[in-house]
């Protein structure tokens, strides 16, 4: 009697460090699903202008500080000639507290970069 219950409390302890580390996975993965979707709102905006402005990129790294994102980086021209290819390149970090260990949690930075080749679109 006494081993079902040590063993339903060894199961149960189990059960719940899968359950947080699965917890904590999504949230990375949330994480990133939000960086694409912003980068890619800003990846339209430079093709139809051929290009970020400064205040785009200003926006967009505002945009991604206010959601929790660190060291953003933007490279991209602010002008393009009408149907040459250029690079769009947000690099940012975000820190998130993980189960390290099995009672362990420390700070990890994870590094999200989007890089893309765009057209430009807009005649200038």
């Amino acid at each position: 009697m006494a081993e079902r219950i040590i063993v339903g409390i060894v199961s149960i302890l189990i059960i719940l460090c899968v359950f947080v580390y699965c917890t904590d996975v999504l949230t990375v993965i949330s994480k990133n699903m939000e960086f694409y979707d912003i980068c890619r709102g800003y990846m339209h905006i430079a093709e139809q202008n051929s290009g970020l402005s400064y205040e785009e990129k200003t926006r967009l790294k505002e945009r991604l500080i206010a959601g929790g994102f660190d060291n953003v980086v933007i490279t991209a021209p602010e002008a393009a000639v009408y149907g040459s290819m250029f690079n769009l390149n947000v690099k940012a970090s975000y820190g998130i507290n993980m189960i390290t260990d099995i009672f362990t949690r420390n700070i990890q930075e994870y590094v999200m970069n989007f890089d893309q080749n765009i057209a430009a679109r807009k005649i200038r």
